[in-house]
């Protein structure tokens, strides 16, 4: 017993000591930045910098997570409590999977091995997302180490952890989460097997029955309580208008005001009003509510010429066949995309797997057929996903890792002094091929990346600080003047309320801007623009045509001024037209 007790503190400690030296050796080598956009502005919203205090509705989480965050930032002022958040979600993942690695196997050689593997597989392949951390990826993350979890460990304590990271992974992202439920449920589906074959069968049964209520259950329950959350405050409005801007953004094209005069006329949206959704500034038009986006998102969908559906699948068919086996390098830290090394390794262990499996009789038999249904599900979700063409890499990427922890999982259970050689031979091979290929590939990718966002980002940091030192004023941002900039975790971390925001985006609208323009004292956005301490920030690139346009439409005529320029920005004062 007192053996065992050592053994399971040196495992935790030597898996805390590898997960710390990959966490510190990366922070040495770059920066920590949030990848998109999005994750500043639900930052800003659960630290307090958009309304003033944090706020735990936080729109694209569901409420409990929201709320715990929040709950932190009111204890820490002054910490980036969100990006320490998404971190440990990443590196917590990453020392569970080296610990129960640790305590499965007991061959030194195969634990080496696949303690290596693990290491490398974080720094060829998930290296970018550790640096650019985005809140999707992670749940991917935490659901592929689910799915390690289930089948390689046992007892009570194991279930409720892996539920645990199901329900985190779910009030995080719940879309993300369900599409990754079915990888989870095949782990859930083998070790079920698994545990049939070597133990009471009926007993088994009850506890597997048993163990999948409760995690639905609690499923069940977290989406319950969001749904209260946001039953009421304007937040059931806003919803609507979430899902209709969604739809027609992400899924819809949105239609030419020229040959659509009919239309837009029924719903009282004139051409300058129109010219808003395009360049994303609709939060200008109190009359742009759930209603009108609705109704144009119904319509582009009524007059949008669908590619048949057979020819999409053959396209996604083909794309598929030509990822599954493709194997060049990166080019760039998401565009070109390109899939390797994680579908070769995906490969080699389908091989490992399989070749272990056809020396054995029944029990080889059952994984091969286990193997082939995993991948007939994993090939429906990449053709969802291609069919849809919603693939950026926090997605594919996510997919592959979580079937790379699956596969591992088996890898790991399985591992004997008989298949020494074998397992060996396989895992050297992705080490050799990682280590000697795609790490160095991988870490100039990413400092590539890091390089351009820099560049990028020394204009923004200068209008944000412009921004800063005239806190007396407010700045409305055009939206398309927005979009480049990549926010650093950790650095320069205030979280008082920002001076600015921006002119559309999928906070728009919602309840919390309308906090924010109390709190500065703003009745809407198209009466705030025009009064004396508030600006207009744009590209200065840009025309304010669309601007004049508008405000001309509604009977205002307004004059652009410009009264600065800082870092490729031109700050505008738009006043009214004096006779």
């Amino acid at each position: 017993m007192q053996s065992s007790k050592k053994r399971t503190l040196l495992n935790i400690c030597i898996a805390a000591g590898i997960t710390a030296v990959i966490m510190l050796q990366i922070a040495a080598l770059f920066d920590y930045y949030f990848d998109l956009n999005d994750d500043v502005l639900m930052k800003d919203l659960l630290s307090g910098s958009y309304t003033g205090s944090p706020e735990a509705h936080n729109i694209q989480m569901l409420y409990p997570i929201s709320a715990m965050i929040s709950l932190l930032y009111r204890l820490f002022r002054h910490a980036d409590v969100y990006g320490i958040f998404l971190c440990l979600c990443q590196y917590g993942s990453m020392f569970l999977l080296f610990r129960r690695t640790l305590d499965v196997i007991d061959n030194k050689m195969c634990r080496l091995v696949a303690i290596v593997f693990e290491v490398v597989l974080s720094i060829g392949c998930i290296m970018g997302h550790f640096v650019y951390v985005q809140y999707t990826f992670t749940v991917a993350m935490m659901a592929g180490t689910a799915a390690f979890l289930v089948i390689t460990g046992k007892g009570l304590k194991n279930r409720i952890l892996v539920c645990l990271i199901i329900w985190l992974s779910f009030l995080v992202r719940s879309e993300m989460l369900l599409l990754m439920l079915p990888i989870a449920g095949m782990a859930w589906g083998y070790r079920f097997i698994r545990d049939l074959e070597d133990g009471d069968k009926k007993k088994t049964r009850t506890i597997y029955v048993q163990w999948a209520i409760v995690l639905f259950l609690g499923l069940v329950v977290c989406k319950g309580i969001d749904i209260a959350a946001y039953s009421f405050w304007g937040w059931p409005e806003f919803r609507r208008l979430f899902d209709a801007r969604t739809e027609l953004y992400d899924y819809q094209t949105i239609p030419e005001y020229e040959g659509n005069e009919a239309f837009y006329d029924s719903i009282g949206l004139d051409e300058a009003e129109v010219e808003l959704l395009f360049n994303y500034n609709f939060g200008l038009d109190e009359e742009i509510d759930s209603r009108v986006m609705g109704e144009i998102a119904a319509y582009a969908r009524s007059i949008k010429e669908e590619t048949p559906m057979t020819q999409r699948i053959r396209t996604a068919l083909s794309k598929y066949i030509y990822r599954l086996h493709h194997l060049g390098f990166q080019e760039g830290f998401e565009y070109p995309q390109t899939d390797a090394p994680w579908n070769f390794i995906i490969l080699i262990l389908y091989m490992i797997i399989i070749f272990a499996a056809v020396s054995k009789k029944k029990s080889g038999i059952i994984t091969v057929l286990y193997l082939a249904v995993l991948f007939i599900l994993r090939s429906l979700l990449w053709m969802y996903i291609l069919v849809g063409e919603r693939d950026p890499i926090r997605v594919t990427h996510g997919l592959m890792f979580a079937e790379i922890m699956l596969l591992l999982g088996i890898l790991v259970r399985t591992m004997s002094l008989e298949d020494r050689k074998l397992y060996t031979r396989g895992g050297l091979l992705l080490l050799i091929v990682l280590t000697l290929v795609y790490i160095p590939n991988t870490v100039n990718v990413s400092k590539e990346e890091a390089r351009q966002r820099s560049i990028v980002n020394s204009s923004y940091e200068a209008l944000y600080d412009y921004m800063d030192e005239h806190s007396q004023n407010f700045y409305w941002i055009d939206v398309y003047s927005s979009v480049s900039y990549s926010e650093k975790m950790f650095t320069y971390v205030d979280n008082g309320i920002d001076n600015y925001d921006i002119l559309g985006g999928w906070a728009c609208k919602s309840p919390l801007q309308l906090e924010k323009l109390d709190a500065f004292g703003y009745k809407d956005i198209q009466s705030s623009l025009l009064t004396d301490n508030s600006y207009l920030v744009i590209s200065s690139e840009y025309s304010t045509d669309w601007l004049v346009a508008y405000y001309n439409d509604k009977g205002i005529k307004i004059v652009p001024n410009e009264v600065d320029v800082v870092g490729g920005f031109k700050i505008m004062k738009i006043s009214e037209e004096t006779e």
